[in-house]
């Protein structure tokens, strides 16, 4: 098939130079001109053309020098074909004519020189990834709906504590404001405080005064102290006969010593000769000790023939007309488990002359003393109004309002504890004597106070 060249065949246009050029119809004269300056095309391969066309890209760092634009548009036509094993064919195709201005395209990027590259080492393949489990949202979900309820339920939980706190305070301190408060002079301390702070001692005075200006003397000594390490309530009755040396006032009877100098004298007696630490008092008359005793509802006690006598006796002679009530009122028919009332466990605890005299007697108010915490720790909002009108108004005590309070917040932790009961002085360590203040028990200081330490103070 005949090639065309601008819509004219190969045979209509004339070649018009020698062999190795040929006149292309359309170029203008400056431009067939031009081309004739130019040197010769040279007989190339398509190894040579390559060839050399990559040492020169490599080798001339300059531009190249840009040839005059020509108004024509229409690109020369192709030459004629040649056979490629013609010495005199040349490759437009490898090796295209530089410097040729618009009417060429660009020629090929040179490749890069053959570099020889090393062997890959192989390596070990990357431990596979083990598969993610997939989340469950159903357990997340779960997960934050329990961490709401559980954060709600602990809101509530607070929310009433805080309730029941502030309660609870506010009772406490409209019972402390209508305590009597005594100031306390500056006393001596006896015994010594170190390594005993976690016993919190008070003592607990029964007067046998008649009325709150009537000093009398202590008919009853129990020292109440709280044992944060045994988790303990240690009672300690001291009996009123011990024949002790008071302070600045000679050897007499202990009960004397609140005689001579009232709470503050006999704590100080108590500290000398018995090297027990005392942190406070709190005083209780007759009217107040039965006060007490109706507020909680009564004790039930256990009572032989010769007590409930004895009973009768004591309610007949002193306990009724103290009170104001007719003397034969209260009065019991006999033995047995009874319910006592205020005067009548008044009466049973001032008991002496049934059994070992002053050695039960003791025991019976340490009795009576733990039946009344034990009806404390099933508190009734009755016990409160009966408590802060007939109770706490007859009730003295050296400690501030802020030691009270303090003491109030360890009342519920304490009435959980164990109570334990011990007198002093002990059995075995004491004799009876009769000197010039009457019968006395001559008491062996150092064993009672040895006892003192491993009950009352015990590490635990």
């Amino acid at each position: 098939m005949p090639h065309r060249y601008n819509g004219r065949d190969e045979n209509e246009i004339p070649n018009t130079d020698n062999e190795e050029t040929m006149l292309i119809s359309g170029i203008p004269d400056e431009e067939a001109q031009y081309r004739q300056e130019l040197p010769p095309l040279r007989r190339v391969n398509r190894r040579t053309a390559q060839q050399s066309n990559e040492d020169f890209y490599r080798n001339d760092q300059s531009q190249p020098e840009e040839l005059p634009q020509f108004p024509h548009t229409t690109p020369p036509p192709p030459p004629h074909r040649y056979d490629h094993n013609d010495v005199n064919y040349y490759d437009y195709a490898q090796q295209p004519p530089q410097n040729s201005g618009d009417c060429y395209p660009p020629p090929p990027a040179p490749e890069a020189p053959h570099q020889k590259t090393e062997p890959k080492k192989k390596t070990a393949p990357p431990p596979a990834a083990e598969p993610e489990q997939p989340q469950k949202k159903k357990k997340k979900h779960h997960k934050s709906l329990l961490r709401r309820i559980t954060g709600r339920i602990f809101r509530i939980v607070l929310v009433l504590f805080l309730l029941v706190f502030g309660i609870y305070s506010c009772t406490s301190v409209c019972l402390i404001r209508k305590v009597n408060h005594v100031p306390s002079d500056n006393r001596t301390h006896y015994a010594d405080s170190v390594g005993r702070g976690h016993v919190r001692s008070v003592l607990v005075i029964g007067t046998d005064g008649r009325t709150a200006d009537d000093r009398g003397r202590s008919d009853s000594m129990i020292l109440v102290s709280m044992n944060s390490k045994t988790n303990e309530i240690i009672m300690t009755s001291f009996m009123r006969d011990c024949y002790v040396e008071i302070p600045d006032n000679g050897w007499d009877k202990l009960n004397a010593a609140y005689a001579y100098g009232g709470p503050d004298l006999l704590m100080e007696t108590l500290e000398y000769n018995f090297d027990v630490r005392i942190d406070d008092y709190v005083s209780v008359d007759f009217a107040s000790f039965v006060s007490v005793v109706d507020a909680v509802g009564g004790i039930d006690i256990e009572v032989s023939d010769p007590e409930a006598e004895q009973i009768n006796i004591i309610l007949i002679s002193e306990v009724n007309e103290l009170m104001g009530d007719d003397r034969n009122a209260d009065l019991l028919s006999g033995g047995g488990k009874l319910h006592l009332n205020g005067k009548q466990a008044l009466s049973y605890s001032r008991i002496r002359n049934v059994g070992n005299n002053d050695f039960e007697r003791t025991e019976r108010q340490r009795r009576v003393m733990s039946l009344i915490f034990a009806k404390l720790k099933s508190f009734k909002p009755s016990m409160f109004k009966n408590l802060a009108s007939d109770v706490i108004p007859d009730v003295s005590t050296n400690m501030t309002d802020l030691k009270m309070y303090l003491l109030s917040l360890r009342v519920p932790f304490a009435l959980r504890y164990d109570t334990k009961q011990i007198q002093i002085p002990a059995e075995g360590t004491y004799y009876g004597d009769d000197v010039d203040v009457g019968n006395v028990l001559q008491v062996d200081r150092d064993a009672n106070s040895d006892l003192i330490e491993r009950e009352v103070f015990s590490q635990g």
